[in-house]
């Protein structure tokens, strides 16, 4: 199915609603939606660009942003790329101390692998399905 792909300034627009002439455009063009008389579709990087900027410059505490978060995920009519692991990743993030971008590679180790992730990162000890290994100086 053919439609465009929405960019983070427009989920931001939505959920802030901080813009009084782009919010009504925005919640407009996500009636038609849901009312799948439009489609729409976003990169992983939109969802990663999305989080950083509720977190670093809306200064929202984390269980805002996986709230906001899960309201996009549920959005009828939008393609999201690797949905599975973006809803793990999701999922993850709700409940952990995890960065999203972390959750989201751990997601994406467990989906594509048997879970290990090589990194000096101990948030990945944070995810349950993901076991860490730090490369051996032997």
């Amino acid at each position: 199915m053919r439609g465009c792909l929405v960019d983070t300034n427009i989920f931001l627009r939505l959920l802030t609603e901080d813009d009084p002439v782009q919010t009504p455009a925005v919640k407009e063009f996500l009636s038609q939606l849901v009312n799948r008389k439009e489609h729409g579709y976003i990169t992983v990087a939109v969802v990663l660009e999305l989080v950083w900027t509720l977190e670093s410059y809306y200064k929202l505490k984390k269980d805002k942003v996986a709230d906001k978060l899960s309201l996009l995920v549920n959005t009828p009519n939008l393609e999201i790329e690797n949905r599975s692991i973006v809803e793990a990743a999701l999922d993850y993030y709700a409940s952990t101390k995890a960065d999203y971008a972390d959750c989201y590679n751990g997601a994406y180790a467990a989906f594509h692998g048997d879970g290990t992730v090589l990194s000096y990162d101990r948030d990945f000890d944070k995810l349950d399905t993901v076991k860490r290994v730090e490369p051996s100086t032997a």
